[in-house]
């Protein structure tokens, strides 16, 4: 069975040894030679990660992608994000620290998977029953009923988080927009005053997080997955409901990234779901992805006579460029403008220090934009914020445990659900996509489970796990 699944799916890491040498070649002969040695030493990197890796690709490497694995998530967009376009940004900056920039960017593909195997040490994923995964229908289960009464209190405790933030915040960016669009500036300002500059408390702030990026989520694909399932008309109207209250939510402060995580979630739910995946499938998913964002977009921009190339041209940027450059800004300013902050970046650590939590990504923002008033955030990817906090030791250490964590949340999922492709393995994988990529190339890991919610999702796979054994032992009293 093993053998006929590997037959028949994408290995993606098999094509990759052949083409990143073809790569490496066109480089030798067309980069320019002051940026052939940096382009010849990332063919190189990724083509050792890929080594490494081969004989557990379904979980660690690029192929890993046809399952959502956390392992494979991550070092898909950290190549496609942060790697790749960090050539082009080495062509266009200049600053001494452009070398632990790139190099902190290469080492990730060694620290990495160093961190993966060690966690395999602790905790062993079974790889080889990784395959049942790609092999069958959806596991049905006795206890997949449960999540519709879990799904109920989920949308109840939304409601009322909700209900909090209105009663907080003045003005509502979404309603000011289908009122009158246009003005792009105006907003900006709109936006930041609806959430980032809102007056809030540090409890409030972070359910409100929660709520667009785990609560709404769960409710969104567990009630989609109990009514494709079952097909039960309660499970419909519980769909229907969450669905509509997570447009409304997520998309209320014209935020373009929880919008887009909604129905990145939801396309990462069909592509798991499908037993085989075409081409045309995978574009049709990419363009649900980005189709609410880009309307977002385009009634900022109406009053603008090139709109479409606005819209095209951000777009590329903000996706291509912008998580490599904002990443640079960080090596740029740390030590030259401001000495190491050892740990203040972040609240797991700066309760160590007197002066508290230093507002690294503002301060960023501040310089890059040269805006000193700005409330706005310059977020990166988790490697400029521990430059920022520990330079070299921040950023070696750093990814090395990341490795064991990836690992360890990976491993748990897996060992939960059997390594089925049941409800909960497509319920958790599919909300740990956005996370893992629209997330993880701007932001630091400890905010992927802190303020994203991931912690709450591997408590409560811990509670379903203990759940889980506790009616199994029932069953056989």
């Amino acid at each position: 069975m093993y053998a006929d699944v590997q037959q028949n799916y994408l290995n993606i890491d098999r094509a990759l040894i052949f083409l990143i040498p073809l790569f490496f070649l066109s480089v030798l002969i067309w980069m320019p030679e002051e940026w052939l040695w940096e382009s010849a030493l990332l063919c190189i990197s990724i083509f050792i990660y890929i080594l490494l890796t081969y004989k557990y690709r379904l979980v660690y490497g690029f192929s890993g992608i046809r399952i959502a694995s956390i392992p494979s998530t991550i070092i898909t967009t950290f190549t496609i994000f942060i790697a790749i376009p960090s050539i082009y940004i080495l062509m266009i900056m200049d600053h001494q620290n452009e070398v632990p920039y790139f190099y902190s960017i290469l080492l990730f593909y060694v620290l990495f998977p160093t961190g993966l195997f060690l966690g395999q040490r602790y905790r062993r994923i079974n790889f080889n029953r990784t395959w049942n995964i790609l092999n069958g229908q959806i596991k049905r289960s006795e206890n997949d009923k449960q999540f519709y009464e879990i799904i109920v209190l989920l949308f109840s405790v939304s409601i009322l988080i909700f209900c909090g933030y209105l009663l907080r915040v003045n003005e509502l960016p979404l309603i000011e927009l289908i009122k009158n669009p246009g003005d792009s500036t105006k907003f900006f300002f709109m936006r930041e005053e609806a959430l980032k500059a809102l007056d809030m408390t540090k409890g409030e702030r972070y359910l409100f997080f929660w709520l667009r990026s785990l609560f709404i989520p769960f409710g969104i694909i567990g009630s989609l997955l109990l009514s494709s399932t079952y097909r039960k008309h309660k499970y419909k109207i519980l769909f229907i409901l969450f669905f509509i209250f997570g447009l409304i939510v997520n998309t209320i402060t014209l935020e373009k990234s929880p919008i887009a995580s909604i129905f990145l979630s939801i396309a990462a739910y069909i592509f798991l779901k499908r037993e085989k995946v075409k081409p045309s499938l995978i574009i049709s998913l990419i363009l649900l992805t980005l189709v609410s964002p880009i309307l977002i977009s385009y009634f900022i921009f109406i009053d603008r006579e090139d709109v479409f190339d606005i819209i095209l041209w951000s777009y590329i940027n903000r996706l291509i460029v912008t998580p490599a450059e904002v990443l640079f800004y960080y090596f740029q300013y740390f030590p030259d403008t401001h000495d190491f902050l050892l740990g203040r970046s972040s609240q797991l650590f700066s309760w160590m220090h007197a002066e508290g939590t230093f507002p690294v990504s503002n301060y960023i923002a501040k310089l890059w934009w040269n805006m000193p008033k700005t409330t706005g955030f310059a977020n990166a990817n988790f490697l400029g914020n521990f430059w920022a906090d520990f330079g070299w030791y921040g950023t070696t250490i750093s990814t090395f445990v990341f490795g064991i964590m990836a690992h360890l949340f990976q491993w748990k999922i897996l060992e939960t659900v059997d390594y089925k492709k049941n409800l909960l393995f497509l319920l958790v994988m599919s909300i740990c996509v956005p996370v893992f990529s629209f997330g993880f190339f701007s932001s630091n890991f400890t905010i992927l489970f802190f303020t994203k919610g991931l912690l709450l999702l591997v408590i409560f796979l811990f509670g379903y796990d203990y759940w889980q054994k506790q009616s199994a032992v029932k069953v056989s009293e």
